[in-house]
């Protein structure tokens, strides 16, 4: 059956075997779907998530370059593609080459996630490794902001219904209770 399959549908099969941390058979998947031109950045990318889940972060520095190769790749997939990649090369303590890839980034969207946070602290720091609370927040609040962002504007009778997912309004809840 395997052999019938388009490369994305092992394109969406490997991210279904993510979701679900089996991330050997993902690896598989993405590998067959990274094939095809269209798929291989976004396949070389998700396979790379995939090998730092399982701790192989020098092979996962390997795809992630590859990823960020692909001819295919958005110029927004390409910074998160490199983010990653800056990210796991400073968990290797490889903090040079985590900032080369961080001013990449820097120089196509100067407000992506905590990057400025990342350079300025790696220029700063010996130890190479980067302290959560310094932009962390920030950088958390601008994904959330951004992505509820993109689901009011594909569907914006979404506020009409949040109603219904948390309960009756304040005031209906007030006068029950007097």
């Amino acid at each position: 059956m395997d052999q019938q399959m388009s490369p994305w549908e092992f394109y969406e099969r490997g991210l279904v075997l993510k979701q679900v941390r089996m991330f050997h058979p993902a690896i598989d998947d993405f590998q067959t779907a990274a094939s095809d031109p269209q798929y291989a950045g976004k396949a070389y990318g998700e396979m790379g998530t995939c090998l730092r889940a399982i701790g192989h972060d020098e092979e996962a520095v390997v795809v992630f370059q590859q990823a960020a190769k692909s001819p295919m790749v958005s110029s927004a997939d390409k910074c998160h593609i490199l983010y990653q990649l800056g990210q796991t090369l400073e968990s290797l303590g490889r903090d040079a080459e985590g900032l080369e890839i961080y001013g990449r980034i820097s120089a196509s969207d100067q407000e992506f996630l905590d990057v400025a946070q990342r350079i300025q602290h790696l220029r700063s720091s010996k130890s190479g490794q980067f302290s959560w609370s310094q932009g962390w927040w920030k950088a958390w609040m601008k994904e959330v902001t951004s992505r509820c962002q993109a689901v009011f504007l594909h569907d914006p009778s979404v506020l009409d219904r949040t109603g219904q997912w948390i309960g009756p309004p304040a005031e209906q809840s007030a006068g029950r209770r007097r």
